[in-house]
């Protein structure tokens, strides 16, 4: 596990690179057509609320195929494939989240009838809004039996979009000319564990340079010296007059941007690796069939070896 998280890590930054300008470009196409739409912004966030799955997966797609790229495990992306590739996952992806919704109501149903939460308390609760019963609510929802059923559905869930890792990095694959046609489904499940682990150890850096960067900006002098925790006023708030409070905004705002396409590109990295593993695993297994099916002797010494190993064989038993 070691090996894989240090090989994840080192192509995840390659990936990084690679991928970087293609988000940079996307912002910048999201920002035109934002300008175009100016009038009607409405319609804007309509057309992107329908096309935001489709693009995420074809981003996600790009940056698989990035660390495909470094891996030297695929040949030139083929655009046509890539839009209808992403267009198909993001349906199937779609179809799963359904599914792990309605298993998640039904884990939820199975909980309050075992007692592990009250549903009528909750929502009349929520919908007074008494002290005393939010303050029973709060108390309720404290207990070690909702902490151990959050941590297992929590791990449960994690662990099944992780079992997508492969098959997207699969389709992300079978975007070249000549490349295999793998089914959507492919791979589903390998390397769930490898992955889940990732994604928990990527959470706690991420949680922690959440924290230093909070850090960061409540005590970074900006506004001509003072930093937000020494503010006491917004009429203290004041524009940045000098070159390195602009270039310290600059790296404020960019540093949450650059992180979250690392992250991204670790994920993808994960699921480069789980997939040329699994690839590889699988055509071996492959190889090894087909070899035991078709081997053969050779030579008449085979042929006479063989029948001696049959007759001692025999002779023993």
């Amino acid at each position: 596990m070691l090996s894989f998280l240090l090989r994840t890590f080192a192509l995840s930054l390659s990936i990084f690179w690679r991928a970087l300008p293609c988000w940079a470009l996307l912002a910048a196409i999201l920002y035109a057509v934002f300008s175009f739409f100016a009038e009607s912004p409405i319609l804007f966030l309509i057309l992107l609320g329908f096309g935001a799955g489709t693009l995420m997966v074809f981003m996600l797609f790009v940056n698989v195929r990035s660390g495909l790229i470094v891996a030297d495990a695929v040949t030139p992306t083929d655009l046509g494939k890539l839009f209808l590739r992403s267009f198909k996952f993001f349906r199937f992806f779609a179809i799963f989240n359904a599914m792990v919704g309605v298993l998640s109501l039904g884990a939820f149903y199975v909980a309050s009838q075992m007692g592990i939460f009250d549903f009528d308390m909750a929502v009349e609760a929520v919908t007074t809004g008494d002290p005393q019963a939010l303050a029973e609510l709060q108390f309720s929802l404290s207990r070690p039996s909702v902490y151990a059923y959050t941590t297992v559905t929590q791990i449960l869930s994690q662990i099944a979009y992780a079992s997508l890792a492969v098959p997207m990095a699969a389709n992300a694959a079978a975007c070249s000319p000549k490349a295999r046609n793998y089914e959507i489904f492919w791979g589903f499940g390998a390397g769930a564990l490898r992955m889940f682990l990732l994604m928990l150890v990527a959470g706690t850096i991420v949680t922690g340079m959440v924290l230093v960067y909070g850090f960061v900006l409540l005590t970074m002098p900006v506004f001509d010296g003072l930093s937000l925790m020494q503010v006491t006023s917004i009429e203290e708030l004041t524009a940045p007059s000098t070159l390195s409070s602009y270039l310290m905004i600059a790296l404020l705002v960019l540093f949450p941007i650059a992180g979250f396409v690392w992250f991204l590109s670790l994920w993808c990295a994960g699921a480069t690796l789980c997939f040329i593993d699994h690839r590889d695993k699988s055509q071996a297994e492959k190889d090894f069939e087909i070899a035991r099916v078709f081997e053969r002797p050779h030579t008449a010494e085979d042929l006479r070896a063989l029948r001696l190993s049959r007759m001692q064989g025999t002779t023993s038993g």
